[in-house]
């Protein structure tokens, strides 16, 4: 790579340094509540005695993830210590990912890994979700306090940022970050990373590239090449991304997420073989990730090895039991496994067990039902096959169909089993219809097929789904170009009307709404309807980047006619 200009590589050299500003004022540790993470007990009476004596008194513990998402949730929680190794059910930085993907903490809080780890600083280094700062065991009093004075005073620079993260505004997040960029802050690295993660948030892949690839520029930092090569595999350059993947591994194999992103690419690739290789190695050296447990179960099965899909799932079960990746979805998944693997006594007991773990959750009733009737179907019991699928069927209508889609499609396969094929293609397509350029949900839609089968009729449903779609999109845009905005304005709203999960068509709609106020006038009942649907998509896909584009297009609308009409 070509050297980065002057400015840049003495942005990196600031950036190494941080020392803190002598004429900030002190820090009243006595005023801050504290969490302690540390599942040996000699560790948090030490932790104990540290905080002490520099001035904490309000101190929580909590000895593994569980515990601590409780306190976490309950109590507002300033600063969290946090060990690296808590055994089970999983490390620091997975109690770190599930408090940011959850949005659990105030943006304000600082959480450090404390640890005797070595190993630790080679991962915390190449993460890019990593801690404020980390600390390595024994230390001192005036270590700890060093450190979390450095993590405090960074968090204020970040403050106006994470305000904006908070409202999911991340343009204008992205904005403020381009500003302490081009102002030279001295955290100006953590900038550009945060940058990069919100480009690759709202699916702004060119601009991660761009930034990730001024990064490595700058110094070759892991976290930096992990994003470019997430950039990539977005832009479906994945033999580039795999490249990058191997890089990473190739300087330190204790990067977990660059074995799961490299599983990602192959996969993409078709080489679903060397995919689950990549995971398996990946569970050998950390077995505690509900997703890359799932994910080694799900390529496994692909893959007609049974043993491994199992066990992996099995895993996965275990490991979400007491989180929030808990799903009933995953003892389907192993039903289906055993049933396949010709273990009907083990899919049987998968049966009971959903019911055991879910006796409240609706959606489990569901999924039980449908995997007794699968069950029966296989033991040749087409009257019980039939019963549970009836009464899989009456639970998915007194849930109103708001199901989640791998549910849908577990009850469309349990029709077509038992012959019910009007009613399995009608759900199959309810769900084509509905998502939202999720591959995962075409994939489970071709597995379905395929595991009947009949493939042409699933690629057929897909093509002729898309097909309406865009049909749809195109009489809206041909109206409006023909003068009749309020036709396309009425076509979009019934479209949103039929298939109201489906965020681009909710956000083409709220499009052509805004398009009809600012170029017809105002029109109150459209303007409130567009504020309606993007709440919706605000609860969906915050990140979505058309979306951030839209809110800023409905502020401008409100304020352009607000000046206006106070005329």
């Amino acid at each position: 790579m070509s050297r980065p200009p002057n400015a840049l590589t003495d942005l990196a050299q600031q950036n190494s340094k941080r020392l803190e500003d002598p004429r900030n004022e002190q820090i009243d540790y006595a005023q801050r509540l504290f969490l302690v993470v540390d599942n040996v007990v000699e560790m948090r009476q030490s932790m104990s005695f540290t905080l002490s004596a520099i001035g904490a008194n309000k101190v929580e513990f909590a000895t593994r993830v569980g515990d601590a998402l409780a306190k976490i949730q309950k109590q507002d929680i300033d600063i969290i210590l946090c060990d690296y190794d808590l055994e089970h059910p999983a490390d620091g930085l997975h109690l770190l990912e599930e408090i940011k993907l959850r949005n659990l903490a105030k943006q304000s809080c600082v959480f450090m890994i404390v640890t005797g780890e070595r190993r630790a600083q080679n991962v915390i280094g190449a993460v890019e979700q990593a801690p404020d700062d980390y600390l390595l065991k024994p230390f001192t009093g005036d270590a700890l306090i060093r450190r979390l004075d450095r993590a405090i005073r960074k968090k204020r620079e970040f403050e106006c940022v994470d305000n904006f993260i908070l409202r999911h505004e991340y343009l204008r997040a992205i904005d403020e970050c381009n500003k302490h960029i081009r102002d030279k802050n001295q955290y100006a690295l953590d900038f550009l990373k945060l940058k990069g993660r919100m480009c690759l948030q709202i699916g702004d892949f060119d601009t991660a590239r761009q930034t990730y690839k001024q990064v490595l520029q700058i110094k070759p930092l892991a976290w930096a090449k992990m994003g470019l090569g997430k950039s990539e595999f977005h832009l479906k350059h994945f033999a580039l991304a795999e490249q990058l993947f191997n890089e990473v591994l190739d300087e330190n194999g204790q990067v977990m997420e660059a074995y799961d992103w490299l599983a990602k690419t192959l996969s993409a690739q078709g080489e679903f073989d060397r995919a689950q290789h990549t995971l398996q190695t990946a569970v050998r050296i950390s077995p505690t990730i509900v997703q890359r447990q799932k994910q080694l179960g799900t390529l496994a099965h692909r893959n007609k090895d049974f043993g491994v899909a199992e066990t992996a799932m099995r895993q996965t079960i275990q490991l979400a039991r007491y989180s929030f990746w808990r799903d009933p979805g995953d003892y389907a998944d192993l039903s289906r496994v055993q049933l396949d693997k010709g273990d009907v006594k083990a899919a049987q007991q998968t049966v009971s067990e959903v019911r055991k773990d879910f006796p409240k959750d609706a959606n489990a009733v569901m999924v039980s039902y449908v995997m007794e009737s699968m069950v029966s179907q296989k033991t040749g019991d087409k009257a019980a096959a039939q019963m549970a699928l009836e009464m899989a069927q009456k639970q998915y209508h007194l849930l109103g169909g708001d199901v989640p889609e791998r549910y849908v499609l577990d009850l469309a396969e349990a029709c077509y089993r038992v012959g019910d094929e009007s009613e399995a293609e009608q759900l199959v397509r309810n769900v084509l219809k509905n998502r939202n350029e999720d591959q995962d949900v075409l994939d489970r839609v071709n597995n379905l097929y395929s595991a009947i089968g009949r493939t042409e009729t699933g690629n057929a449903l897909i093509e002729q789904t898309n097909a309406d779609l865009i049909s749809i999109n195109n009489r809206a845009v041909n109206m409006a170009k023909q003068g009749d905005l309020e036709g396309a304005v009425q076509l979009f709203i019934q479209a949103v009307t039929d298939m109201p999960a489906n965020i681009q068509v909710t956000l083409n709609t709220i499009n052509a709404l805004l398009a009809y106020v600012n170029t017809q006038g105002w029109h109150a009942s459209y303007i409130q309807l567009a504020k309606e649907y993007l709440e919706r998509v605000r609860k969906q896909d915050p990140a979505n980047g058309k979306f951030q584009k839209l809110v800023q297009t409905y502020q401008q609308t409100l304020l352009r006619y607000s000046a206006k009409r106070s005329r």
